[in-house]
This record gives structure tokens, sequence and C-alpha cells, in this order.
């Protein structure tokens, strides 16, 4: 019976940075009035999902920890199935990811703080605005030893205030150059996140419609797994981009004020 859950990425859909995307607002309650399941999905690995909870509501979207689905959180859900439980894990990244890692149940920490002996069983490695050369020469040494490599995304940058920033991806690049290995990759495009979003909702990939602005990581990773995907042109890609990028969203809007008209059509649709 047509769709049942509205999935919201964030950076360029609902805000960028500290300002909230004209018209999305009303694109988030339209949801609730249509009586829709709603979801954040962010490739966000910086921040634990109770702060991007905590940052939703103070900028007026309805929002709760159990509605977040960050990378950092699929990530560490990804390294319960594949390392032991109390595992050494070490981070490179910010306090968001260390505390999901931690509440996964490892023994996580950052890179910097990382004991002299031994291996980590994991290396994570998201956005890190505090970079520096000794954290990719541990991270290196770590991954050349055996540790696994997991990337909680590839984002090469991400939407601020009027330019693009630095995104995780760079930082993955960085520590996959000097390993000579490539990660394995939780975040949107890649599947994991879908597999996460499954389970937390309990409904089926063609119940959804995953809303982004970006092709290669929003669009496309909901067309992979049989979503309905709506490309919002408020954020890091134009309609221009369609062609280049090989991906066609089913749906388009210029503002997700116009969110309300489309979900008329689309919750009653079979």
């Amino acid at each position: 019976m047509g769709i049942r859950l509205v999935a919201f990425d964030l950076d360029g859909v609902l805000y960028r940075g500290k300002e909230v995307v004209p018209g999305a607002r009303e694109g988030v309650q339209a949801v609730l009035d249509h009586g829709l399941q709603l979801q954040y999905v962010t490739n966000n690995a910086t921040l634990h999902r109770s702060a991007i909870a905590a940052r939703l509501d103070s900028m007026g979207f309805p929002a709760t920890p159990e509605q977040v689905l960050g990378s950092a959180a699929a990530t560490a859900a990804w390294l319960r199935g594949h390392i032991p439980a109390g595992s050494p894990v070490l981070a490179v990244g910010e306090p968001g990811l260390i505390q999901e890692l931690s509440q996964a149940g490892f023994h996580a920490m950052h890179v910097r703080d990382a004991p002299e002996d031994g291996v980590a069983a994991a290396i994570v490695v998201g956005l890190d605005r505090s970079l520096t050369y000794d954290t990719l020469a541990v991270a290196q040494h770590h991954i050349l030893h055996g540790a696994l490599f997991v990337a909680t995304n590839t984002d090469a940058t991400f939407p601020a205030e009027g330019r693009l920033l630095p995104g995780g991806g760079a930082v993955v690049a960085a520590v996959a150059t000097a390993a000579g290995v490539e990660p394995v990759v939780i975040g949107k495009p890649e599947p994991g996140m879908a597999e996460a979003l499954r389970t937390l909702s309990g409904l089926s990939y063609e119940d959804m419609l995953f809303v982004g602005d970006r092709l290669d990581t929003d669009i496309a990773f909901g067309a992979a797994v049989g979503m309905r995907t709506l490309f919002v042109l408020s954020g890091v890609h134009g309609r221009h981009d369609i062609e280049s990028f090989g991906v066609e969203p089913d749906f388009i809007l210029e503002s997700l004020a116009g969110l309300s008209r489309l979900l008329d059509e689309l919750v009653s649709k079979p």
C-alpha cells in the first residue's frame, strides 16, 4: 500500500551547516501528517545518534535517537558480526564514533591513545578534523599488521554554509593510500547502511522513500536496494549532474516544501 517510511539524508537536505534549508521543516512535517514512519539517515560519523537527534530537534525537526541512523552506529553494528565482543578497536574519527563503538561492546579508543604493543582487531576511519601525520602512521601500522580496515563512509565532501568542506572520504583515502589496502565501506551507497535501516524499521525496501541531495551516495543508495528515491535540489548535485552519474531518481523536487503533494500521491499508490 504505497510507502510507509520516509528517510531523509541530513547535510544538504535538511540543513547546510547551521542553516536550515528552506522548505525542509515543512517536508518533515508532511511525513508526520501523512502518518508515515520518519527516519534520518546520515553518513555523518562524527556525532553519536543522541547528539544528532538533539541537533535536529534544536533546528525544529522532531527527532529521537531511535529515529537516527548514522554511519557510526551502522559500522558498529556491522563489526559486531565480524569481530568478537570486547575486541580492541581503534578509530581515526571523532568522539561520536568512539562512543558508538564502545556502546556496541568494543574496547574503543582514538588511534592517538593506542598502546604501543599489540594489534587492534579493527581500524575504523571516518571524518577526523584533528587528523595528524602521527594518526595516519599509527593507523597504517595496525592495518599492515592485520587489523580489519573499515570506513564509515567515503563522502569526499559535505556542504556547509556557502561552501564545501572535505568529508570523511578524504581521510579514508589518506589511510588507504598509506596502507595500500582498500577498506570495507559501510555508509551510503554501500548495502551495510541499507541493511541497518531495514532491520531498524522492520520494513521492506519497497515500503521506503529515500530523500537525498547527492546522486552518487543518496540516490544510488536507495536505487540499489529497491527504495523509491527523491532527489532534492538543495545540496551538492543539480539536474545537470543526472546524466553524468547515470543514476535516475524516481522523483525530483526543487524544495521539500513540495513533499506533501508528492506524498498525497504515494501513500495511496499501490
